[in-house]
């Protein structure tokens, strides 16, 4: 429980994120396509779950030098699963307008409007969107904030000494991972992406402090991811709601 260790889980997410949209635009340049980066913009989801999959590795890595189990930063419980279940929903509604608060009041100081950008609602091939479907709200809850909050938050608080490191640090690095997802080289999308989750970052934080438990947690992410990545499938299904 290093410090290395630490620094490495608040910085892998966005570092994966900025490697992976990379390969993603290379694979696309190397195919023909005319404008690769833009192209790559549509295939975000496969960005995140590589990155994902890549975030699981050195957790359990990481989790098998201290000799636990991945399970020890989810906190899951079988017996406790219907009461969080019905915490994760309450968090949920908790959550939304600090969502949107985020989403659509730095649109509008960074836009001028409070439109956000749609370009993570275009359509790749159906096959493609129900793999997306199923993978990415499933693997982003099982990585995400398990990163953050299950793995760094209580390792600042024990290591550092800090509370207040413990929340604002996850908090900080949660939100500015979404930066390079995907990757965008616009000045104003790009402080649009890296500012708008930092008041559903807090709460987040705040909540895990309050409960040291995760699961609930994950539940209404997982909601939230699959609500975001839905609007991939209706666009593939030719339903475009951009």
């Amino acid at each position: 429980m290093g410090n290395k260790a630490i620094l490495l889980s608040l910085t892998m997410r966005t570092i994966f994120f900025l490697i992976f949209g990379l390969v993603i635009i290379s694979v696309l340049e190397l195919t023909g396509a005319t404008n690769a980066m833009k192209e790559a913009e549509k295939w975000w989801p496969y960005q995140a779950i590589l990155a994902n999959i890549a975030s699981f590795i050195v957790l359990r890595y990481f989790l098998k030098r201290e000799g636990k189990s991945y399970n020890s930063i989810l906190h899951f419980k079988k017996k406790k699963f219907g009461k969080d279940i019905l915490k994760g929903l309450l968090y949920l509604l908790i959550s939304f307008p600090f969502a949107a608060i985020g989403l659509y009041g730095v649109a509008y100081l960074v836009f001028g409007t409070m439109q956000p950008p749609t370009n993570m609602m275009q359509a790749i091939p159906l096959g493609a969107a129900v793999i997306a479907l199923i993978l990415f709200p499933l693997s982003n809850a099982l990585v995400e904030l398990p990163t953050y909050f299950g793995y760094a938050f209580p390792r600042i608080e024990k290591k550092w000494g800090s509370v207040a490191l413990a929340i604002v640090l996850p908090a900080l690095f949660l939100s500015l991972q979404h930066g390079p997802l995907p990757i965008v080289l616009g000045g104003d999308y790009m402080t649009w992406r890296l500012l708008a989750f930092i008041p559903l970052a807090f709460v987040v934080a705040f909540l895990f402090h309050k409960t040291r438990n995760i699961t609930p947690l994950l539940i209404a992410h997982f909601v939230m991811d699959l609500q975001m990545v839905m609007y991939v499938l209706l666009a593939a299904l030719g339903i475009s709601l951009a």
